[in-house]
C-alpha cells in the first residue's frame, strides 16, 4: 500500500494516515483502540469504512 501519508482520513477530527500508522506503532492492535487513541469516526462518521480498511492494514503488516 502505497499512500501519501498525509493524506487527510477523517477531516472532521484532523487525523491523518500517518496518525493510524502512529496509533498502531505504539500498541493499538485494534480498530477500536486506533478510535480511542485517534478520535477518528467521531465526528460525522464517513471515514469509518476507509479508516478501519486501513488500520486493518497497518496491524496485520506489522
Amino acid at each position: 500500500m502505497e499512500q501519501n501519508m498525509d493524506k487527510a482520513i477523517c477531516r472532521c477530527r484532523k487525523v491523518f494516515l500517518a496518525d493510524l500508522e502512529e496509533a498502531v506503532n505504539n500498541g493499538a492492535s485494534s480498530f477500536e483502540e486506533v478510535v480511542e487513541v485517534t478520535g477518528i469516526g467521531k465526528g460525522c462518521g464517513r471515514c469509518k469504512k476507509q479508516a478501519q480498511e486501513v488500520t486493518e492494514y497497518f496491524i496485520h503488516r506489522k
